[in-house]
C-alpha cells in the first residue's frame, strides 16, 4: 500500500497512542487520562497533558512519515512528548523570570508582530480568525502566544545569544584536536540530467529523449544547457550542478559509474529503478537503447557493495528487466579531487559557528538551572 494511503491509518494509530500515554500512574493503570490531566506545575502555572500534545503536534507529522512500525512510533512519540514537556517547563521558567522583573511587551509591538505574520501567512485578519476558530482557539489566545514568543526571544537573546566571541586560539585548538572531522574522501564534481517516467511520459519515450540529449551533448551541446531545458531534478535551475560530492556519501550506483569517468566525460544513458524502499537497480544503456549492464544496490547503512550484476553480452536480445526504470539520467563528471584533510582557512567559519552553538547551549543550560533552583517545578 502506498505511503499516502497508510497515512490516515497511521494518524489514527497515533491518536490512540497519544490517548494511551500520560505522565503518571493513570496511564500505567491502563486508563485513558483526560486532557486536563496535570503533566507538570511550574510555580503557579499548571501544564496539562492536552497542552503538551498541542505543543508537540507540529512535530508529530514527520514521525508519521518516518516511522511505520507501531512499536517504534510509540517509543518516538513518548520521547517527543517528554521533550515537549521539558521545553514547556523551560519556557514557563523564562516567562516567569521576565514577569518577576516587572517588564511587559508593549501592546503596540505585539500588534505589529501580528500584522506582519498575517501579511506573511494569511490574506487578512479574517482568514487568521477563521483558522483559529477551526482549531478551537480565540484571538486572545493567539495574541498571548505571540506575546510569549516575543518575550522568550528577547530573554534568550539577552541571556544566551548576545556577545559570544570565539577567539582565534580556540578555533585553532578545536581544529587541531578534531582533525578527523575535516577528513574528506575522494570527491567528484557532478552535473545530472533527470528525466522521469509517468503516465504522460512512457518509459520508451523518456529513454529515447535521454538518448537524443546524449547524442546532442556528444555533438557539442552544453550539458548544463541541456539540463536547464530538459532536467526534472531539483538541481535543474543550476544546470544540473550537484557540486562537490564525496564518493562514499554518494548513491552507490552513481558513485561507481562516476569513478570510471574522467573529468569532462559523461555517462551513457542510465536507468534508475527502485525495487523496494531500500533496494534499487541501475541500468546502463548503449546508443541503440539496449541495456548492457544491470546492477542491484542497497540503500541500507553499511551496504557498500553491489548486490548483483547482470551483463547482457548479446545486445539486441530481448532481456526482461528485473524492475522497469522509473527515471533515466545522464551524469557529467566535471572534476575530481583525491582524499584530503580540509585546511583551517576552509573550515574556520564552520568551526566558529559550532563553537558559538556550543557556548550558547552551555549558557542556556546554566541559565535554566539557575531559574529552576529558585522556582517550584514538579512533574507528574
Amino acid at each position: 500500500m502506498p505511503a499516502g494511503e497508510r497515512r490516515p491509518e497511521m494518524r489514527a494509530l497515533c491518536a490512540i497512542m497519544l490517548a494511551a500515554m500520560a505522565f503518571g500512574s493513570k496511564a500505567s493503570a491502563g486508563l485513558e487520562p483526560p486532557k486536563d490531566y496535570i503533566a507538570a506545575i511550574v510555580n503557579d502555572t499548571i501544564i496539562t497533558r492536552g497542552q503538551v500534545e498541542e505543543f508537540a503536534r507540529p512535530t508529530i507529522e514527520p514521525l508519521l512519515r518516518t516511522y511505520q512500525q507501531a512499536e517504534v512510533l510509540e517509543q518516538k512519540l513518548r520521547e517527543l512528548l517528554s521533550e515537549a514537556l521539558e521545553q514547556m517547563v523551560e519556557n514557563q521558567l523564562i516567562l516567569d523570570e521576565f514577569k518577576a522583573g516587572g517588564a511587559k511587551v508593549p501592546d503596540a509591538m505585539v500588534e505589529d508582530e501580528i500584522r506582519e505574520r498575517i501579511r506573511l501567512r494569511w490574506r487578512d485578519r479574517a482568514a487568521l480568525i477563521k483558522e483559529l476558530n477551526a482549531l478551537g482557539r480565540t484571538s486572545e489566545s493567539f495574541r498571548q502566544q505571540i506575546r510569549d514568543e516575543m518575550t522568550l526571544n528577547f530573554m534568550r537573546h539577552k541571556n544566551v545569544a548576545s556577545a559570544i566571541l570565539i577567539s582565534p586560539q580556540k578555533i585553532e585548538r578545536y581544529y587541531a584536536t578534531n582533525l578527523h572531522q575535516f577528513q574528506l574522501g575522494n570527491q567528484v564534481k557532478l552535473r545530472m540530467i533527470v528525466l522521469k517516467c509517468s503516465l504522460d511520459a512512457p518509459m520508451d519515450e523518456v529513454r529515447k529523449l535521454a538518448q537524443e540529449i546524449c547524442d546532442k551533448i556528444d555533438a557539442g551541446a552544453s550539458f548544463s544547457e541541456m539540463a536547464l531545458i530538459h532536467s526534472e531534478g531539483s538541481e535543474q535551475k543550476q544546470g544540473g550542478d550537484l557540486g562537490w560530492l564525496e564518493e562514499a556519501k554518494t548513491t552507490k550506483g552513481f558513485a561507481e559509474i562516476a569513478a570510471g569517468l574522467k573529468p569532462g566525460q559523461h555517462s551513457p544513458v542510465l536507468g534508475f529503478a527502485r525495487e523496494t524502499h531500500d533496494l534499487y537497480w541501475m541500468y546502463l544503456y548503449n546508443k541503440n537503447g539496449q541495456v548492457v549492464v544491470a546492477r542491484k544496490y542497497s540503500d541500507k547503512i553499511g551496504a557498500s557493495q553491489m548486490l548483483e550484476e547482470k551483463k547482457f553480452d548479446r545486445p539486441g536480445s530481448d532481456y526482461p528487466l528485473p524492475v522497469q526504470p522509473q527515471e533515466f539520467r545522464l551524469m557529467l563528471v566535471e572534476d575530481k579531487r583525491p582524499a584530503r584533510t580540509e585546511a583551517l582557512p576552509e573550515v574556520r567559519e564552520k568551526i566558529e559557528k559550532e563553537l558559538v552553538a556550543q557556548e550558547r547551549e552551555r549558557l542556556r543550560k546554566r541559565w535554566v538551572e539557575r531559574l529552576r533552583a529558585k522556582a517550584f517545578v514538579r512533574f507528574f
